[in-house]
């Protein structure tokens, strides 16, 4: 692991002006991905910006329709949830099968779809559900714009350098997930992949 400078953000406002600051600075969460990748040397940050005290990222409510999820919930979180499960039985579902306990109790909804794997569960998703992003600058992004947008061919994000490396994925930290309530309800046991793509906008 290369030399870095660890920041924890009190606030969102923190947080972002932390970003804009340092040019190399990544976005802390979960850390389900990034650690691992700086473990191998394969991302160098200048600084590593913590965003887990900031409360305004959390939370799960239904809102005019709407299910919004907080980028810093946990799957676990999510799994429990019973908005989740009154609103999308399936979210809830699929959150509570995602790799095991200790990721389930750490990794954030927001860190998923920020990292955008398409291997990953929360991607898919919020593209079967038409959910949308919203980001620290009040940015609504539809899902699939989002997800077009961020996956590029491994050539295009990946130079010779780690440093290089590690600015061509930094982004801003995500506040939520919108997510229009189905116009049905589902079993919770229904198959994620198969329902999801029932919800209505």
């Amino acid at each position: 692991m290369y030399e870095t400078t660890y920041l924890r953000a009190a606030s969102l406002d923190e947080a972002v002006g932390w970003l804009r600051e340092h040019e190399e600075a990544r976005p802390l969460s979960g850390g389900m991905t990034l650690i691992p990748t700086l473990k191998q040397r394969l991302a160098a940050p200048s600084h590593l910006v913590d965003l887990t005290r900031i409360d305004a990222l959390r939370g799960i409510e239904v809102r005019g329709g709407v299910l919004r999820i907080g980028a810093l919930t946990k799957h676990a979180e999510v799994a429990a949830s019973t908005i989740v499960r009154g609103a999308i039985p399936a979210l809830a579902y699929l959150a509570g099968v995602i790799a095991d306990p200790q990721v389930r109790n750490r990794g954030t909804l927001g860190g998923s779809v920020a990292n955008n794997d398409p291997a990953a569960d929360y991607p898919a998703a919020v593209l079967g559900l038409n959910a949308h992003v919203l980001t620290s600058s009040q940015r609504r992004i539809a899902a699939d714009e989002f997800s077009s947008t961020r996956s590029r061919p491994r050539s295009a994000r990946t130079n010779s350098s780690p440093r290089s490396s590690s600015r061509s994925r930094r982004g801003r930290p995500m506040r939520s997930t919108g997510i229009r309530r189905p116009a049905t309800r589902w079993p919770a046991y229904s198959s994620p992949s198969t329902t999801m793509r029932s919800a209505s906008r």
